[in-house]
């Protein structure tokens, strides 16, 4: 199960690179947009920041045999990582709702895809953004599960005490 894990984080990091340059280029390109539409796009970044970890963290603990954090950190990165990657796709996706790019004009003035002087391509970057963050949210939720049954596959139980097999009766 480890060479799944390690596959997993390593398709983990290709979607984070991707998605560092998609919203770094909708933060570097952004001209007068509402506080609503910045607020989600730096939300964004900070998911993005946050998956870094989580991922730098996965592929250290995979490849490196010395690092032996307790695998609950490692639980906890993932269960924090795949929250936020949800709560992000659902933000973006709610922010800018199913759109054709070519057609922005019948939109509010607080679209997420205006604020920028091409808005065409700004919104096909957060199209782009949207559905990379939800393909990292499955990949995370996937590892999230890898964890927790590596956790329990080692023995660990969330109760303390001993098992059944250990008393004597």
């Amino acid at each position: 199960m480890e060479k799944i894990q390690v596959l997993l984080r390593a398709v983990q990091l290709l979607f984070i690179v991707i998605l560092t340059g998609l919203i770094g280029n909708i933060i570097a390109s952004n001209e007068n947009a509402t506080s609503s539409a910045t607020a989600a796009v730096n939300f964004s970044m900070f998911v993005v920041v946050l998956s870094w970890l989580a991922t730098l963290l996965g592929l250290a603990t995979g490849f490196v045999e010395r690092i032996a954090l307790p695998v609950l950190v490692l639980l906890a990165a993932d269960g924090l990582a795949t929250l936020f990657t949800f709560i992000d796709g659902v933000v973006l996706a709610a922010k800018l709702g199913a759109t054709n790019c070519s057609d922005t004009e019948d939109r509010r003035a607080g679209w997420i895809a205006y604020g920028s002087a091409d808005d065409q391509k700004r919104c096909r970057q957060v199209q782009a953004s949207t559905a990379f963050m939800w393909f990292l949210f499955a990949t995370f939720a996937a590892a999230l599960v890898l964890s927790f049954l590596g956790f329990r596959r080692r023995g660990g139980s969330m109760r303390s005490g001993p098992t059944m097999s250990q008393v004597r009766v």
